[in-house]
């Protein structure tokens, strides 16, 4: 078993855009509900926590104050998603954070229960194994997995896992994949700095490519390797073909370098059942936990340390005075 230190700080990065888009999103749904919910968990972390706020573009006032208070803001033109998870992965390194430290790093349409950056913690301090922590996921590897053929277990999350740890209320298993919304020890990041940075061009699914080639798995077999759609808007066929013929370059080589990762080098990414965070959209809401009581919760919180949150609890819905620690 490998040794780690205790963390001693969390970083987390928290990236926002002031656009919408046309995602089924649930009734309970906005970015400042889900800041606030982010705000609220830092709030309940029991080590020193630094936030660093990344706005591609203009973010509306309201929620801009929410953050100037909160911690530091930086503005950046990424245009993409994709351009912003690959600048803010150069943080820990341009600023010198200290390898044993954790980050998290958060996309804006997420939203957080009260314990979830707590717990995120404590697994880190815990869990001695652990590279990288979802807060958010369902996959596992089924027993018959190797590197170069990832299956996928048939049950979810920890159901039936015998080797699922439980800390506190959630039961810690060993995942297949995550988001871009993360977390995971500094030290991890630093030396997998430009894996991390160059997977986001594999094409669809680039953060499920990335969980796997970390963890020493084959993103991509042979039928995946051209596949994928093509770039929004107009293509003729010369572009669509040059795509073609680059995304099989670089998914053969994630395949490479995943499969040439040493034993010591491997990572493992670990997530708790039930799910601390939720996406939120329709059809992807994290199953075991009523959100709209969490967002509920969250709403009281704002709305009693003077923020404004658009959303607002329907007329009747309970008063929540004493959440409990894991709404």
């Amino acid at each position: 078993m490998r040794y780690r230190e205790f963390a001693v700080r969390l970083h987390i990065v928290y990236r926002s855009v002031g656009s919408e888009n046309r995602k089924d999103r649930p009734d309970f749904y906005n970015k400042s509900l889900a800041l606030a919910s982010l705000l609220r968990a830092a709030d309940n972390v029991d080590i020193e926590t630094e936030l660093v706020f990344v706005n591609d573009g203009p973010i509306p006032a309201g929620r801009l104050e929410m953050m100037s208070e909160a911690g530091e803001v930086l503005g950046v033109r990424c245009g993409s998603n994709r351009s912003s998870y690959r600048w803010v992965l150069r943080l820990p390194r341009q600023r010198g954070w200290s390898p044993a430290d954790l980050v998290w790093f958060s996309e804006d349409d997420y939203l957080y229960t009260a314990a979830s950056l707590r717990d995120l913690v404590r697994a880190a301090n815990e869990l001695d194994l652990a590279d990288y922590f979802a807060l958010y996921s369902s996959m596992r590897f089924d027993p018959a997995a190797t590197r170069c053929s990832p299956l996928i277990s048939s049950a979810t999350r920890s159901q039936g896992d015998p080797d699922a740890v439980l800390l506190g209320t959630a039961r810690w298993y060993h995942a297949v994949s995550a988001t871009s919304t993360f977390g995971a020890r500094l030290g991890a990041v630093l030396a997998d700095e430009r894996l991390l940075r160059t997977c986001p061009f594999l094409g669809e699914a680039w953060d499920h490519a990335t969980c796997l080639a970390y963890q020493g798995y084959r993103p991509f077999g042979l039928r995946e390797l051209a596949g994928g759609r093509p770039d929004p808007g107009h293509m003729g066929p010369p572009r669509a073909a040059a795509r073609r013929v680059a995304l099989v370059g670089v998914r053969t080589a994630a395949d490479a370098v995943a499969l040439a990762r040493r034993q010591r080098a491997r990572r493992t990414l670990v997530a708790p059942d039930p799910d601390l965070v939720t996406h939120m959209e329709q059809r992807f809401l994290a199953p075991g936990t009523d959100w709209a009581a969490v967002a509920t919760a969250v709403a009281h919180w704002s709305r009693s340390r003077g923020q404004q949150t658009p959303w607002a609890p329907k007329a009747g819905a309970p008063k929540p005075d004493a959440p409990k620690p894991d709404a």
